[in-house]
């Protein structure tokens, strides 16, 4: 699931760049925007847009944790718990 996210994300990082420099070329056919302006104003854009997949991900990848974390039993906790049984085990062998 994580890594369909992580895909989708530079799919769409690849479609806003194309669609973004396509934008950007039509203003600087029309003459509205110099190349080199228009060349960094992409490389921000696409900047912006690897931050933000950056982001996303460190929040998704926490967010599995915390659920890990509240769900799933450790390997600690399941030894504690069998150790709890064996005592009860023995305190109930032992009234008998």
């Amino acid at each position: 699931m994580l890594d369909d996210l992580f895909s989708a994300s530079i799919g769409l990082l690849a479609y806003s760049k194309e669609k973004a420099e396509e934008f950007i070329e039509i203003l600087v056919d029309k003459g509205e925007m110099h190349r080199d302006e228009a060349q960094k104003l992409v490389n921000r854009l696409v900047e912006k847009g690897k931050a933000e997949t950056e982001r996303c991900r460190e929040q998704v990848q926490g967010r599995i944790k915390d659920m890990i974390n509240e769900k799933i039993i450790t390997k600690e906790d399941f030894k504690r718990l069998e150790n709890k049984l064996d005592q009860l085990i023995t305190l109930l062998t032992e009234k008998q």
